[in-house]
């Protein structure tokens, strides 16, 4: 990890040497996350609302740019899954639903080109990796019909996604547009997984290969 953090700080150093008067600003938004798995005929899963917020620094090369950032992420989704066999439970066969709810610090490293470019205004496309290191992570798990309804009864472990089988680093590429108005900047992203979260296995379900896809809306402030 301090490889990667002094890998990011030459990015910043050199580029700020080599650029026009750098922006400063911070950013807060609103996500929305969804799990990919190679299993779709085993897993289900639905977007669910977070949000996340922190700083960047934009190197502005004439109509190119060069944006590092540090955000903090809190990351939701729900994700419903089969076990084989599946559960029988008061005389009937349901699944696992498990709300899931991580914490990361990302950095990503846009490059961006201004498709538009004034004094009062720009509009932008940009794209770049970003690399998550969780901070936190919290589940919780119920049994559930395939009419969406809840039972009774307690998971077995067994059958549960182990919190110490995720993943503590994962990349992503994102990839949006934006448009700046005076000191307001406005982004929409799309952040997909480009590793696996999850390196284990659930009861005889094998191989999981669980990644997490993200759009983003933030609202950022510059203050250069």
């Amino acid at each position: 990890m301090k490889k990667v953090i002094l890998f990011f700080v030459a990015i910043f150093i050199g580029g700020s040497l080599m650029a026009q008067l750098p922006n400063f600003g911070l950013r807060i938004g609103m996500t929305t996350s969804k799990l990919s798995t190679n299993l779709s005929s085993n897993f289900e899963s639905e977007n669910r609302l977070g949000y996340q917020g922190g700083v960047f620094i934009r190197m502005n090369f004439n109509r190119l740019y060069v944006q590092p950032e540090l955000i903090y992420n809190h990351r939701s989704t729900k994700l419903e899954y089969e076990i084989n066999p599946v559960a029988d439970l008061q005389e009937q066969s349901v699944g696992i639903r498990s709300q899931m709810k991580i914490g990361t610090f990302d950095i990503p490293v846009l490059i961006g080109f201004k498709l538009f470019d004034s004094k009062l205004m720009n509009v932008r496309i940009f794209a770049g990796p970003n690399i998550s290191f969780s901070t936190n992570k919290n589940f919780t798990y119920e049994y559930v019909t395939n009419d969406g309804e809840t039972i009774e009864g307690e998971v077995p472990e067994d059958q549960q996604l182990s919190v110490d089988d995720f993943n503590k680093t994962t990349w992503y590429l994102q990839a949006g547009a934006g448009v700046d108005v005076l000191f307001l900047t406005f982004d929409v992203r799309y952040e997909k997984g480009m590793s696996k979260m999850f390196e284990g296995d659930v009861s005889n379900l094998k191989d999981i290969n669980l990644k997490n896809n993200v759009w983003v809306f933030t609202l950022g402030f510059k203050f250069i």
